[in-house]
């Protein structure tokens, strides 16, 4: 009797549990599955080093770091898809593809990739075609006119201050000196960078008309033809997909997937951090720490690649309080290759190269380091936007050259001379008496142009440099003195251009270079391998107290190339920064007299 009252109680509990759990059930079965995008900002500029401040390094966007958040949002599970938002795109062309190399990993994916803009240019437009959608504001525009070179010629400036640039160069198409001694091109100025927009334009309609399907490159030359457009205009040209609000954008994708729970969020690392209290000191310690993050523990890997950055102008070793991340000095990168030559745990360097040029002897001197590396382990370069005139020169003794279609490079050519300052002396009240003893003592005087032997003198050294320039590249790239000398002769080239030349081995970017580095160095494809970046950034007090340490009886000083990164000269752009270096080359007594650089900016919009 008592077993049948607890079978009767087991029954009844169960038949008023049931609709519990059947309402459970159905409950869960009721929750729709989350589908994640990610709105993922991509604009501004983006540089291959943090930039050196008081404290430490800045918050400059690097290539490297955009490349390892694309990373984790391409290998995310958990992600279906990224909305790209793109603003104000600042880079040049070679880390533009760059980026847009990194972008078409993700077609092969099953992530849903979509490029909007509220406005857009050559640049951003480049940028969103690598998406599978294309979305642009209603009331934007898209500026698609075509690319143009813009070369700034200071001559009539120097006449007006009474200043002569008495200069000479060593090849057809060495137009250094151009823009200090003509008012225009000339006709082998104009012809190579005609040669060289005309080769950086068909890229331009290539990339477009691979992006958008159903228009041909012919097809994309006329449209351009045609810019810039309103929105509406763009949509009826298929040049984008759809005409729509940020948040018009983001109601079409929770429509499009009703069954599911569409979110888009920020990246996991997208963090806000809490703004330190300034009025206490706990506050202030915190600051200090943001600014200066502890140090990665040093790898003892045995497995591992130096990637050694050489970024800005050549300049020589100037005394200073301390070495700016925009200025290649030879002392800053010997240091950097004797460590990676030395330690056995590096087994290749990756040398990322993105620099005009400028001293020759500096670029001598670096070339040398390269090669005695390049002796010991293998040595790729990874060229960026621009590595020409020394930029190619420090480049020559690796064993592997890798460029971007768009790297301006080559650029194998010298020129040299100096500023004759006596009528702006004069104009402003002031002269000179000058005693000399020699026939060229007055060589390197601002105070008049070159005596006929003075001019001898510098025209044979300048000639000596150029022979050895062609001679090392030729013996870099296996080729003639003649072969390489018909190539030379000062031209620019695009990355493109020079792989048909043989000035480089392979079209592609720094990931390039890496994965050849690897397996130069021996490593297996599936094998961890550990990168080391060189040379070290340090902090400005670090710098200092290193500097007084080295010299306690010598006086601090701020020499001039440092002023460039002042924030108070930020609105003059990349043309101060130019101006600075072409003083710190040519506007001293002892100031270097033969250089290869490509001295003029060459902007393409």
């Amino acid at each position: 009797m008592r077993f049948l009252q607890k079978c009767a109680f087991l029954l009844a509990l169960l038949v008023l549990a049931s609709p519990i759990f059947a309402e459970e059930q159905a409950t869960e079965e009721t929750v729709p599955p989350v589908k994640k995008y990610v709105a993922f900002t991509l604009g501004g500029t983006y540089t291959d080093t943090k930039t050196v401040n008081t404290f430490g390094t800045s918050s400059t966007k690097t290539l490297r770091g955009l490349f390892q958040k694309l990373d984790t949002l391409k290998t995310d599970d958990e992600i279906a898809g990224i909305v790209f938002k793109i603003e104000n795109v600042s880079m040049g062309w070679a880390t533009l593809q760059e980026i847009r190399n990194k972008l078409h990993e993700f077609r092969e994916t099953e992530k849903e990739t979509l490029g909007y803009l509220e406005n857009g240019g050559n640049a951003e437009y480049l940028l969103a075609a690598a998406m599978e959608r294309v979305v642009l504001m209603p009331a934007g525009s898209l500026n698609l006119t075509g690319l143009r070179a813009e070369v700034l010629f200071y001559k009539g400036l120097l006449d007006k201050l009474d200043i002569e640039a008495d200069m000479l160069a060593m090849g057809k198409y060495k137009s250094g000196v151009e823009p200090y001694m003509r008012d225009g091109m000339s006709d082998a100025f104009r012809e190579s960078m005609t040669a060289l927009l005309d080769d950086l334009y068909a890229q331009l309609l290539v990339h477009i008309a691979e992006s958008r399907d159903g228009i041909t490159a012919a097809e994309v030359s006329d449209l351009i033809n045609s810019g810039p457009f309103t929105a509406e205009e763009a949509h009826q040209a298929q040049l984008v997909d759809a005409l729509q609000y940020y948040d018009e954008l983001l109601e079409t994708l929770k429509t499009a997937s009703p069954d599911e729970d569409v979110q888009v969020v920020k990246p996991d690392y997208e963090r806000k951090r809490k703004v330190p209290d300034m009025n206490s000191f706990a506050g202030l310690m915190q600051l200090l720490s943001m600014l200066n993050p502890p140090q990665r523990a040093k790898s003892t890997a045995e497995n591992q690649i130096a990637l050694i950055y050489a970024d800005g102008p050549i300049l020589p070793d100037i005394d200073q309080l301390f070495p700016s991340t925009s200025v290649i000095m030879p002392s800053t990168l010997k240091e950097a290759f004797e460590k990676a030559r030395t330690d056995d745990t590096v087994r290749a360097v990756v040398l990322r190269i993105d620099s005009p040029g400028g001293s020759a002897l500096a670029s001598d001197l670096i070339w040398r380091e390269v090669l005695l590396t390049q002796r010991e382990k293998p040595v790729v370069v990874s060229m960026g936007d621009v590595a020409a005139s020394g930029g190619y020169y420090i480049a020559m003794a690796a064993g592997t050259i890798v460029a971007h279609p768009s790297t301006l490079t080559g650029s194998i050519g010298v020129f040299g001379g100096k500023l004759n300052m006596r009528g702006f002396y004069n104009k402003i009240g002031l002269t000179k008496e000058i005693i000399a003893h020699g026939q060229n003592a007055t060589l390197y005087s601002d105070y008049g142009g070159f005596t006929p032997t003075e001019r001898e003198r510098v025209e044979k050294m300048m000639k000596t440099v150029y022979k050895d320039f062609v001679s090392k590249a030729a013996e870099g790239r296996n080729k003639s003195f003649d072969e390489i000398d018909e190539i030379a002769q000062g031209r620019v080239w695009t990355g493109k251009q020079a792989k048909a030349l043989g000035l480089v081995d392979e079209l592609g970017g720094l990931e390039t270079a890496l994965s050849i580095a690897k397996a130069q160095a021996g490593f297996a494809d599936d094998e961890e391998v550990n990168l080391i970046v060189l040379p070290k950034q340090k902090p400005f007090f670090e710098q200092l107290m290193e500097r007084m340490i080295e010299d306690m009886e010598g006086s601090v000083q701020l020499p001039l190339e440092l002023t460039a990164s002042h924030p108070a000269l930020s609105v003059f752009g990349n043309r101060w920064q130019h101006v600075v270096t072409w003083l710190s080359l040519f506007g001293f007594e002892d100031g270097t007299q033969v250089v290869t650089i490509l001295p003029y900016d060459v902007l393409i919009r």
